[in-house]
């Protein structure tokens, strides 16, 4: 037991680190783009991946340390709660993927792809909800003479629907070829007695 734990907890670990490192890079690369935060980024790819294998709270809980981590390396902080909602906050809502975890892991072929579509699609939806709400409550300033739900709405979809679509391709196109390494073997046999 402690093993299967401890290995658990290495993987979760390395899958965060990587989400991080990529999330670092596409802001590296696109922060220009979206100087006020806001890059096409995979990392929602093996934050799903955890949330598939360990369900939504295990991803809920990688996607919150990978927020710290990013209040780590220099975040821009004007008030707590905008801290919350544009920090950890995004990134653990990535974890609710996990609700679909049982249909990813037990479900081949297209019916697969369509759960893991959907399941990044609800993840992505509360992302950007978070993000939309720390527009309109903390940055409408920027706005201008425009509704702040308007601004923070045209402003935060381009880059989350472009990440949604690329995540979900990959993440499609790593199940299609890895599902052996990716479905663990022992959600297949437990939903299987339960059948």
């Amino acid at each position: 037991m402690r093993n299967s734990q401890t290995k658990k907890l290495v993987e979760i670990s390395i899958l965060v680190a990587l989400a991080f490192v990529l999330d670092y890079l596409a802001n590296l690369f696109m922060g220009w783009f979206w100087p006020n935060g806001g890059s096409i980024s995979i990392s929602l790819v093996p934050l799903a991946i955890i949330a598939f294998r360990y369900g939504w709270i295990a991803g809920f809980t990688g996607g919150f340390v990978m927020g710290l981590l990013q209040l780590l390396t220099g975040a821009y902080i004007i008030h707590p709660v905008q801290l919350l909602f544009d920090y950890p906050l995004p990134y653990a809502v990535l974890g609710f993927a996990g609700f679909f975890a049982s249909k990813v892991n037990h479900t081949t072929g297209s019916k697969r792809m369509t759960y893991i579509w959907v399941a990044t699609g609800v993840a992505s939806l509360a992302r950007f909800l978070c993000h939309v709400i720390s527009g309109v409550v903390f940055f409408s300033e920027y706005a201008g003479s425009q509704n702040p739900w308007v601004y923070s709405i045209v402003y935060n979809a381009p880059y989350i629907i472009a990440s949604y679509i690329v995540s979900a391709l990959l993440l499609t196109i790593l199940y299609q070829g890895y599902s052996s390494q990716l479905v663990l073997k022992d959600s297949v046999n437990q939903t299987v007695k339960t059948i």
